[in-house]
């Protein structure tokens, strides 16, 4: 159903007719059409921070394990999600703003009406007097623009709606109660004679329909988020050439004892091994040395004969 539709046939229908201020008909045209434009303008400011969300890069001279990245990644989500209805809220905060600020009247005279005192005067004052609302009527638009009442159609009571000095606030305080009631979209129906046009209830499973428009516009219109991290495709970026990894372990006895055994063993084995040759070595340089010596001894020998023998 295309909301404009409707809509129109509901401004046209009731365009030559007068209420209550307090009569639901006189609000509903205005608060669907913010209802509309809140869901239009939650949307364009999620679809802004996701451009600048998405423009944002992460650098790191080293590849991160996926527990790391899995942390930094819901992190930094759970930052947007505080950080976008901000952004949201501030718009919107600052239309409220303005309409309260400047005092602007409604065109629907739903927080201000104007009246001449002697209507048989043809350039006679006109005054000004607020609306009330609440449950007393004790509440002013004079000194509050949030003041609201129940809203009703012919005494019928709208289920969760509100109506009040200004229609957006009326919303912000009304609850999407009877758009998930099928009786109560029915009576909306009927007051307008909608036979071309069919309306379905809202999923009870999507939202709650005790939640104000203003706890759901808080939320950013969004029912439930969903983050997708992709590790493998970021290891694919970053395509490491080589990886390098230590593992540490304490070492068990048993390990130390068998690891010293080990090396006993293998000390045996090479003893086996090289200690002829060290033997053959060593006894070579043995028999040289006694060589030495005795071919030293018997050159002294001759040497002191020679001597004798000139004296």
């Amino acid at each position: 159903l295309n909301s404009s539709i409707w809509l129109n046939q509901i401004y046209f229908s009731q365009a030559t007719l007068i209420y209550s201020y307090i009569d639901y008909r006189l609000f509903i045209v205005s608060q669907f059409r913010w209802l509309i434009s809140l869901c239009t303008l939650a949307n364009d400011t999620l679809s802004d921070e996701l451009i600048y969300f998405y423009s944002n890069t992460f650098v790191s001279k080293n590849l991160q394990p996926r527990e790391s990245i899995e942390q930094r990644a819901n992190a930094t989500m759970v930052q947007f999600r505080i950080s976008t209805p901000r952004t949201f809220l501030r718009i919107l905060d600052s239309i409220r703003s303005i309409a309260q600020g400047n005092g602007i009247v409604s065109s629907t005279m739903s927080n201000w009406y104007f009246f001449a005192l002697n209507r048989n005067i043809e350039y006679d004052s006109i005054w000004s007097q607020s609306r009330f609302y609440g449950k007393y009527n004790d509440c002013s638009c004079a000194t509050n623009a949030m003041c609201t009442s129940q809203a009703t159609i012919n005494g019928y009571i709208v289920p969760g709606f509100r109506v009040g000095c200004y229609a957006l606030e009326a919303l912000l305080q009304s609850t999407l109660e009877c758009l998930y009631n099928i009786t109560c979209i029915n009576v909306l129906k009927n007051m307008y004679y909608f036979s071309n046009i069919t309306f379905r209830p809202l999923d009870l499973l999507v939202s709650s329909p005790n939640d104000t428009v203003q706890t759901l516009i808080k939320k950013l219109m969004i029912v439930q988020w969903e983050t997708n991290i992709n590790y493998d495709q970021y290891y694919s970026s970053c395509a490491p050439l080589q990886c390098i990894y230590f593992i540490y372990e304490r070492i068990s006895l048993m390990y130390s004892i068998t690891t010293i055994v080990g090396l006993f063993g293998g000390l045996t084995v090479l003893l086996k091994i090289f200690a002829p040759i060290l033997a053959k070595i060593l006894r070579k340089i043995q028999i040289y040395h006694r060589q030495q010596h005795i071919v030293m001894a018997m050159a002294i020998f001759e040497e002191q004969q020679q001597q004798n023998n000139n004296d």
